[in-house]
């Protein structure tokens, strides 16, 4: 038989296909970015001091070693060796005015030098020399040199460093002493040269006619791992320590550097003459032949 639709039946829309969503691009991880290593710090080289008038001495920046070069050279007022910024030294000491270039005392250069050698900047723990080239009157046997080392050159206490020494001869001659820099970015070193027994005053220099006293700045770079070794200031009679690392004998070392300077003072104090001159430095200083150091 046959079916007829009926016209008010109204059949469904026929449904759309469902479509599967489309799944989201997969995405590549950010790669780290690549670290570069630290360079390590550039080495200054030696470096040549110059003349700080804040601090009225010779100053170098950080380097492997502290040359003052021909700012300290000559003494004072002396003739034909007037010393260029005189005195060159952090407290004002002065220096004696008489006598000759390269006949009478004198400080020519200073240099400090780490011991091991190496090429990085100074720093602190380093073991260091001053090398002091000083000139020697006669046969130098009357001619004696202090070294001194302060941690703070802005506020210096000296500490000296070993015993006062003698020349070894005539002339130009170098003499050195060793010290290990404690902590602080800029430090001293100080050479105080002298005819006889001068008895160092509060300053830590002597005030005779043919001494000399210099002093040279360092910058000195910090050690976070020695920070912990250097030991808190102690008391001591001279209350100037300030780090037992090197001072720990300071006061025995203090008490036998009185003592040399005692007996110096005994064994090359000169009578004075008639005219109040230093006896055998006055108009008869040299052999006998009266070249005089006055």
């Amino acid at each position: 038989f046959t079916v007829k639709e009926n016209p008010n039946v109204t059949l469904p829309p026929t449904p759309a296909p469902t479509q599967p969503p489309t799944p989201l691009p997969t995405q590549s991880p950010t790669p780290a970015p690549t670290q570069l290593p630290t360079p390590a710090p550039t080495p200054s080289g030696p470096q040549t001091a110059s003349y700080d008038a804040t601090l009225g001495a010779p100053k170098c920046s950080h380097g492997l070693s502290c040359d003052s070069a021909g700012l300290l050279n000559g003494r004072g007022t002396m003739t034909d060796g007037v010393e260029t910024n005189r005195p060159n030294n952090l407290n004002s000491c002065t220096d004696g005015g008489s006598g000759t270039y390269h006949d009478d005392e004198s400080i020519d250069r200073i240099i400090v030098t780490r011991v091991t050698g190496g090429d990085g900047d100074l720093t602190e723990g380093d073991e260091v020399t001053i090398t002091a080239s000083v000139w020697c009157w006669s046969t130098g046997s009357s001619s004696f040199i202090d070294f001194y080392y302060a941690s703070d050159a802005s506020n210096p206490v000296w500490n000296p460093i070993e015993a006062r020494q003698g020349c070894p001869g005539g002339g130009q001659q170098t003499m050195t002493a060793s010290v290990v820099l404690l902590q602080g970015s800029l430090q001293a070193v100080r050479a105080n040269f002298m005819y006889g027994s001068g008895v160092p005053g509060e300053n830590s220099c002597t005030s005779g006619n043919w001494d000399d006293t210099d002093d040279l700045v360092i910058s000195v770079k910090p050690n976070l791992a020695t920070q912990g070794i250097f030991a808190t200031p102690g008391k001591s009679k001279h209350d100037d320590v300030q780090g037992a690392v090197v001072y720990a004998e300071k006061d025995a070392a203090a008490d036998m550097m009185e003592k040399e300077l005692q007996e110096l003072n005994q064994s090359t104090e000169k009578p004075e003459d008639d005219d109040g001159n230093e006896g055998g430095k006055g108009k008869g200083k040299g052999k006998g032949k009266g070249k005089g150091k006055g």
